[in-house]
């Protein structure tokens, strides 16, 4: 059924520079790790801009506490006005360490004393935290269920941390193949007890065509079904010489857009299906026409 519809999808247009009048449009998202960008009137003005122009839903942004709250609350405020969310964004492969937890509480503490010093259209939506344990030397050498524990503890944490006295969104950045990591004390995959967690998660099912994210996505997406969660579709954008086929770096902006459109018109039959975030600012801005 999927290969049927990717087929029609395929063969109903040729490479088109934005979705198809007759498809609806996607929801679309993007990561922004750079707060350099923020630190002028003109770079906030250019996010922004840029985030109309490519009808995104939400920014995820950075948490820098070196920068001044005034650049987050312009920002925002702009976003805002365009009917764009903007969610806090951190977190480091050693956040998941029991040794490195009050990393994840400073943030959701900075984010809620942020909000409320802020208007209402200069807040957070939300706190996203990008953990990634898996990069760390001890999944490979060491206990992986041991990382793989800890790291359900730490967005736990996060969760239990931000709901204690807001409504504000819960996610984390998570890989595609985190439902092939099994529990050994629970009868479940490490991505399910994550969601159980989490209001959402954005899965890195990075690749270049759409029907290998659309099979990548599969077991995540129907996990969180079953969950009533929301699962956001990552995208990559920036340059991977050693596997190009995970970006669009070398492929450029009309072929991301193509793909989107195709793997957006399968995924959305899904109600789990929250829309495609794509890695990230910088790279996307970058890429060729």
């Amino acid at each position: 059924m999927v290969a049927i519809l990717i087929g029609l999808l395929l063969s109903l247009h040729s490479l088109p520079t934005s979705t198809p009048a007759w498809l609806p449009a996607p929801s679309k998202a993007t990561w922004l790790w750079d707060t350099s960008l923020l630190e002028t009137s003109s770079g906030r003005a250019e996010i922004v801009q840029f985030a109309r122009e490519q009808q995104l839903q939400r920014i995820y942004v950075q948490v820098n506490r070196n920068l001044a709250p005034a650049a987050y609350r312009q920002l925002i405020q702009a976003a805002s006005d365009s009917r764009i969310e903007v969610h806090a964004l951190d977190g480091a492969p050693a956040w998941a360490l029991p040794e490195e937890s009050r990393r994840i509480t400073e943030l959701v503490q900075w984010v809620k004393t942020y909000n409320r010093s802020a208007a209402e259209n200069e807040r957070f939506q939300g706190i996203q935290v990008d953990i990634e344990p898996y990069l760390l030397p001890a999944w490979t050498t060491d206990d992986q269920s041991r990382l793989a524990k800890a790291w359900l503890q730490s967005v736990t944490l996060l969760h239990n941390e931000v709901k204690k006295d807001s409504s504000l969104t819960t996610s984390a950045v998570l890989p595609f193949w985190l439902d092939q990591i099994k529990l050994p004390d629970r009868e479940m995959s490490l991505f399910e007890a994550i969601m159980t967690k989490l209001d959402e998660a954005a899965l890195m099912s990075y690749r270049d065509q759409a029907q290998d994210v659309i099979d990548l996505s599969a077991a995540e997406m129907n996990i969180a079904e079953r969950l009533g969660k929301k699962v956001w579709i990552g995208l990559e954008t920036n340059p991977s010489p050693d596997t190009p086929y995970i970006t669009f770096f070398d492929k450029g902006q009309e072929a991301m857009m193509f793909q989107l459109a195709v793997m957006d018109g399968v995924l959305r039959l899904n109600p789990s299906y929250a829309g495609i975030v794509i890695h990230d600012y910088t790279g996307w801005r970058a890429l060729r026409d």
